[in-house]
């Protein structure tokens, strides 16, 4: 990770989320050695109540959280502060475009996970971010549009 604070502000989330009552499937320690490593970590049984479904988890950390159906998915997905992007794992595409139009996000990827191109806008909403970067768009974020007025009188 970046830095060592980003690192243990991650375990700590982690940590909270066990506590919480989640499950350790995977990883959940600072990796040995040097560097700011932090293991692979995989929890299960997360609910909507617990620390790393409330809070942006900025590491290689995945949260499983079991919902009933496409729906509830979509209402578990929209629960939250943050809006930076979703992923929607499904055979049925027209359930996932449908998805799409209804996930408060920046982006939507289907059947696959974050990726990045230049030609691609990117960015969040809700309190995952202002504004876009990449693409033509996010060049008009650099940009500061002036308005002047003259009088012509």
């Amino acid at each position: 990770m970046a830095r060592v604070d980003l690192r243990d502000e991650l375990d700590a989330q982690v940590q909270d989320t066990l506590a919480e009552g989640a499950t350790l499937l995977l990883g959940g320690r600072k990796a040995d050695g040097q560097g700011n490593y932090y293991e692979p970590t995989v929890l299960g049984d997360v609910t909507d109540q617990m620390t790393s479904f409330r809070q942006e988890l900025f590491g290689p950390v995945a949260s499983i959280i079991t919902a009933r159906d496409a729906q509830h998915a979509l209402e578990l997905a929209n629960d939250s502060e943050f809006g930076l992007t979703a992923t929607v794992y499904t055979r049925d595409l027209e359930l996932a475009q449908r998805m799409t139009e209804e996930l408060e996000t920046g982006g939507v990827f289907i059947n696959g996970y974050s990726a990045s191109d230049p030609r691609v806008t990117f960015g969040g909403v809700k309190k995952s971010g202002f504004g876009r970067e990449l693409s033509h768009f996010g060049v008009r974020e650099f940009c500061n549009a002036q308005t002047v007025w003259r009088d012509r009188h």
